[in-house]
């Protein structure tokens, strides 16, 4: 089976401390089970991916320069690695213009807007070029939807404020990241209107997942709407896979849900 997890992280002691300093991030640890703080490499991140089975995984960063040092890492594993970058400026038109040269790369296969960093909420004006430029390019955007583990404001994150966005850009493909809890009625209601929105389960467990989401994810219609990943390091990506293979799909949903769907909708090259 091909399995992809959209959302890794290769850290450093260093940056570890640098995101667990922050006030709002100290508790990610404990509230995700995982423990960054040493640090993972790109040698303990394949090795992890080896054990597991995973073909792929996409590097998070950001639009900034070290966009360049992921995707010098994803050519020296070919396959083995793709990269997203998350918006973390505020100006909207250096974004855009970042957006073009990054998806000159073929391993560049995300944009990421996570509203708890800048709490910007979804559909704020600042993000709008960014949709027009990934909509034109055909890149497609994981936006981060429900309560965020980050202890800051939750509702410029509410999964209602997509729908500006999937109005107002209708070829737009829209990952919804960290499963959208506790609204995933409201996301499977989306899911059935929109054709181009997807939700992802990174940073959540996929044993909590909604019995009535896992239905959906076995329907002929909806298949392949929901997509795996993990945050390793931060939720660990080998309890996140685990869990995830012991969800009562048939094979076919299972495949697209691990990796099928992601690999069609991401990867570039």
């Amino acid at each position: 089976m091909d399995i992809l997890d959209i959302w890794v992280n290769l850290t450093t002691k260093e940056s570890a401390a640098d995101f667990l300093g922050q006030a709002e991030n100290a508790h990610i640890p404990g509230y995700l089970g995982g423990d960054g703080t040493e640090g993972i490499g790109v040698t303990k991140m394949l090795g992890v991916m080896d054990e597991l089975d995973v073909a792929t995984g996409i590097l998070m960063g950001a639009l900034d320069r070290t966009s360049e040092r992921s995707l010098e890492v994803a050519d020296a594993n070919p396959g083995r690695f793709l990269v997203a970058a998350g918006v973390t400026d505020s100006r909207p038109s250096r974004n855009a213009r970042r957006i073009r040269e990054l998806a000159q790369h073929p391993r560049f296969s995300m944009v990421r807007i996570m509203p708890l960093t800048s709490q910007l909420p979804i559909n704020d004006a600042k993000h709008y070029p960014v949709y027009q430029v990934c909509e034109e390019l055909g890149i497609p955007v994981g936006i981060n939807v429900g309560i965020p583990g980050p202890r800051v404001r939750s509702r410029v994150q509410h999964p209602e404020l997509l729908e500006d966005v999937m109005i107002d850009f209708p070829d737009l493909v829209i990952i919804g990241a960290h499963m959208g809890h506790p609204y995933e009625e409201l996301l499977m209601n989306y899911m059935r209107k929109w054709p181009n929105l997807y939700l992802s389960c990174t940073a959540y467990a996929p044993r909590y997942f909604d019995e009535a989401l896992v239905r959906f994810m076995n329907t002929s219609a909806y298949r392949g709407r929901v997509i795996w990943g993990s945050d390793e390091p931060w939720f660990p990506m080998r309890r996140s896979l685990g869990e995830a293979r012991a969800l009562p799909l048939d094979d076919d949903a299972m495949a697209q849900f691990l990796g099928g769907t992601a690999r069609r909708l991401l990867d570039r090259t």
